[in-house]
């Protein structure tokens, strides 16, 4: 998994460098700044589709610890 973040990182890097390199150059539409975004999202989709069972357990835990304190001050 962290090998695979380290791969995404360096590709999402050699997208910024590429799109640096062509603003310089022209003024074309810019399909590198759409490239990089949709590779962040799906790599935040695949992380939390493959570490899901450990994320949202412990997301919806914490809601659970929390939700007492909340009520707590909203009745205040």
């Amino acid at each position: 998994m962290v090998r695979l973040f380290i791969v995404i990182a360096i590709v999402i890097i050699i997208l910024i460098i590429f799109r640096h390199r062509r603003n310089k150059i022209s003024n074309y539409p810019d399909i590198y700044k759409k490239l990089i975004f949709i590779l962040i999202v799906g790599a935040v989709i695949f992380f939390l589709a493959t570490s899901g069972r450990f994320i949202l357990p412990q997301i919806l835990q914490i809601i659970k610890i929390g939700i007492p304190f909340l009520t707590k001050f909203i009745g205040l």
